[in-house]
């Protein structure tokens, strides 16, 4: 591994890191909004923390696409189950 890939290899680290925290706040803020429907800041909380996990996300996926097609980490699609992401936005609305 040259410096360039442990670079990328420690940003990537860092990136599902904090991705995976991201998560563990979304569950927190989700459980918040199911108590609480009609919170504003609640909701106003969880879509900020998804949009920026989907930033997160759109980073992780472009420096593995730098990567020399090593994979080093497990690949997670988020769009793998559609219908759960559907029920999620039409819970929001």
């Amino acid at each position: 591994m040259n410096e360039i890939e442990s670079v990328i290899a420690r940003r990537l680290a860092f990136l599902e890191g904090e991705l995976d925290r991201m998560g563990g706040a979304a569950d927190d803020a989700e459980h918040d909004l199911r108590l609480n429907p009609t919170d504003a800041v609640a909701r106003r909380r969880l879509e900020a923390i998804y949009a920026l996990a989907g930033k997160t996300w759109a980073q992780i996926q472009e420096l593995r696409a730098s990567e020399s097609g090593r994979h080093a980490v497990i690949h997670y699609d988020r769009h793998a189950d559609r219908a759960a992401d559907r029920a999620y936005r039409q819970a929001l609305l």
